[in-house]
């Protein structure tokens, strides 16, 4: 009896250790793929610090932000569209990375844009994202980044 709670105790023991190694190579692998293929354009230009697009190449319905940061990204871009897990491109007019995320709160794979560029998110984030924000606190790419800590 005492030999059965034991082995019991040692395999959960054992199968919550394989879960956590499992989450944390899962996190160590996420992939960071700079989108940027174009200068921005005069629509994210109104002193916002990023912007999502319902199409790609900057087209369709827009919504853009005017805080560093959003943990969870909800509401609708101005045409209606609902924005979470359903943006296409994004735009950074600002002059350091902006970076969204697959998940809330600033997890898995992301893609990013310097200042002053915008691109059509990657596969695994088109109408797949759900958080947002200016480089600072996340690490940033550009060696010349001037953004704000966050």
């Amino acid at each position: 009896m005492i030999l059965s709670k034991f082995g019991r105790r040692a395999g959960v023991a054992a199968a919550g250790a394989a879960l956590a190694l499992g989450v944390s190579a899962g996190q160590a692998s996420a992939t960071d793929t700079n989108v940027g293929a174009w200068n921005t354009s005069s629509r994210c230009d109104n002193g916002y610090f990023f912007c999502l697009y319902y199409s790609p190449n900057h087209a369709g319905g827009m919504k853009g932000y005017y805080n560093l940061q959003v943990p969870t990204i909800s509401g609708n871009f101005d045409d209606g569209h609902v924005i979470r897990n359903d943006a296409a491109s994004m735009e950074n007019p600002v002059y350091c990375d902006v970076r969204t995320w697959v998940y809330p709160n600033y997890v898995g794979d992301s893609n990013y844009v310097m200042g002053g560029r915008g691109g059509n998110l990657t596969s695994r984030l088109r109408n797949n994202e759900a958080s947002i924000a200016v480089d600072g606190l996340y690490g940033g790419h550009d060696q010349y980044d001037q953004c704000p800590d966050v």
